[in-house]
């Protein structure tokens, strides 16, 4: 064989050489088990934990390491196979998911990582003064536009996850690597994947990757990456707009709504002019009510539609639905995930005249609440930060054999329908979009029309 032919093939990472020219095997990568010592939340049973020791930088192998957490839980009974979860966030555990996995899929065994920066995989942590100056909605004026940026300037210079090179590879091609570095280390040949909320994107990344070791994947609760920043925010700023529509409905056909026979768009805005006018006393879990706070406060209610319509007619009256509790004093520093979600998507508002065509382009798409708090969170949070990766908004891909199974809500207050059906176009005729009507952010499992579609998915392609 022609040693300069192999000699181009380990340049490309393909194929590593000893010193005389053999090829040789590439070290497996290995995960070291251990106790399930993490503090906070606690351990399923049977749940095992260990480290996998992966680089920080994979376009540079023999510089630093990290080390992650591993999480594998065993099926009772003869395995069926494997199932790799990406869990949602960013800043959820791996094993988070278990619970329902192991209830849909009984006969799976589970495994999964704390993604970089979250968990016990060096979690990133931030400064907790700026962090909480940073507001749900970008400035549109120009002196609060200019206090931002200097905030900023301070907040992203506070943020680490204290391993040297680590917090510029947060991304989720960088965490694809690394499930498949798991994949490997556990010498698993054939894997299935699943994802919620934003484990979407590196499930997604997975397909696309390394898509030709999955048989079944299920994504739920999708994130679409192709989008630009006001695609973004104006997409999900509609989702919220949809339930809050559904709500007025409601609330006219049921005489139980304690906002039965009013208008609710009415109420909210005279909530939120109580709010800005300070005529509401506390707080909502800290943050100080205006007319931002309670589109916040309808976004988290939302799931309980007679709670909600409690909780407005209060503010409308000049009420706090959420007495406040004592608190204990903060920390100098707090765990804060959302700075990982700058590495995947543009979503950095530069200028003010950016934030004015955001908010107008929001406010369009939803006429009531104005915005997704949630998306348009990420604007400000993210100005300042590091610039992703051209290829991030590159549109969903799989290199596996077996279709997509795409799981959406009709009425998601955080990942759209919409972007389901965009992201099931972009995989063609390898994706398979599955509706469940209910409003709610994932559940999709816990239907039992929707789970039997997807148990007989996975009993198809393994």
């Amino acid at each position: 064989m022609n040693v300069g032919k192999l000699a181009g093939l380990a340049l490309a990472g393909l194929l590593p050489l000893s010193l005389t020219g053999t090829a040789v095997a590439a070290e497996r990568p290995q995960v070291e088990w251990g106790t399930c010592d993490r503090s906070g939340l606690p351990t399923g049973p049977d749940t095992e934990c260990g480290r996998l020791t992966v680089p920080v930088d994979y376009a540079k192998p023999s510089g630093g390491t990290a080390k992650l957490r591993v999480f594998r839980k065993k099926a009772k009974t003869a395995s069926r196979g494997t199932i790799l979860n990406f869990p949602g966030g960013p800043g959820t555990s791996g094993d988070i998911g278990f619970g329902i996995l192991g209830h849909a899929f009984p006969g799976y065994d589970l495994i999964a990582l704390d993604p970089r920066g979250v968990g016990e995989s060096h979690p990133m942590t931030c400064d907790t003064k700026a962090t909480l100056a940073i507001p749900y909605v970008a400035p549109t004026d120009n002196a609060a536009f200019e206090a931002l940026r200097r905030n900023q300037e301070k907040f992203w210079r506070s943020c680490t996850t204290g391993v040297p090179g680590l917090d510029a590879h947060l991304d989720a091609y960088t965490n694809v690597r690394d499930a498949d570095a798991l994949r490997q280390a556990l010498g698993i040949k054939r894997i299935n994947i699943y994802g919620f909320s934003y484990g979407t994107v590196s499930a997604e990344r997975y397909l696309e990757k390394y898509g030709q070791h999955v048989n079944g994947s299920v994504i739920e609760g999708v994130m679409n990456p192709a989008q630009s920043r006001r695609e973004f925010i104006s997409a999900e700023a509609a989702g919220p707009q949809a339930v809050f529509d559904k709500f007025t409905r409601w609330c006219a056909t049921t005489p139980d709504c304690v906002l039965h026979g009013q208008n609710p768009a009415e109420v909210f805005r005279r909530a939120q002019q109580n709010a800005d006018a300070g005529r509401i006393s506390g707080t909502m879990f800290g943050l100080r009510w205006s007319s931002v706070a309670v589109t916040r406060y309808f976004e988290k209610a939302s799931g309980d539609f007679t709670d909600a319509a409690k909780g407005l007619r209060d503010l409308a009256e000049g009420r706090n639905p959420l007495p406040d509790k004592p608190g204990e004093e903060l920390p100098e520093r707090i765990e804060y995930t959302d700075p990982i979600v700058c590495q995947d998507f543009a979503l950095n508002v530069g200028t003010v005249q950016e934030a004015r065509l955001d908010l107008a382009a929001t406010k369009k798409a939803a006429p009531v609440l104005g915005f997704s708090t949630n998306a348009s969170n990420y604007t400000a949070i993210c100005l300042g930060g590091p610039k992703p990766d051209p290829k991030a908004s590159s549109p969903v891909s799989s290199r596996s054999s077996h279709s997509t199974m795409v799981l959406a809500n009709t009425l998601d207050p955080i990942t759209p329908i919409r972007w389901a059906e965009q992201v099931r176009k972009q995989l063609g005729a390898k994706g398979e979009l599955v509706v469940t009507d209910q409003v709610d952010h994932g559940g999709g499992l816990e239907n039992p029309v929707t789970l039997k579609k997807v148990q007989d998915y996975m009993n198809r392609v393994n």
